[in-house]
């Protein structure tokens, strides 16, 4: 699929989402990576197998230096800063994203304008 979008940005905002992926695995340890063309956009989504993340977390991970857990984040160095770098590449490109709870684990995900 072809999309409009900065190459080099889009670059981390997907490390950015397998990082985390990858430091918060559990269970069966899975990462998906989906693609799906929906109206004119193209949405990526990474799924991750592992607890769900609180209700109450949701809308706080896209804040600088928000940590759900933070003795965890120690363990393996994360700074808290990942997802609001995220956020704030996917406003420059005027487009969304998100994260969700899903059976198994959950989906962090991001759109961008399709080129087709």
């Amino acid at each position: 699929m072809w999309v409009w979008a900065d190459e080099f940005k889009i670059e981390e905002v997907i490390t950015n989402y397998l990082n985390n992926a990858m430091n918060h695995l559990e269970g069966e340890r899975r990462i998906e990576i989906r693609l799906e063309q929906v109206e004119g956009e193209v949405k990526v989504t990474v799924f991750n197998t592992g607890q769900p993340i609180p209700e109450e977390d949701l809308g706080n991970l896209w804040t600088k230096f928000y940590k759900v857990d933070k003795a965890r984040t120690r363990s393996y160095g994360g700074s808290g800063i990942g997802l609001s770098i995220v956020k704030a590449i996917m406003d420059s490109h005027n487009k969304t994203c998100g994260v969700k709870n899903v059976e198994g684990g959950w989906e962090f995900w991001f759109t961008l304008d399709s080129s087709m």
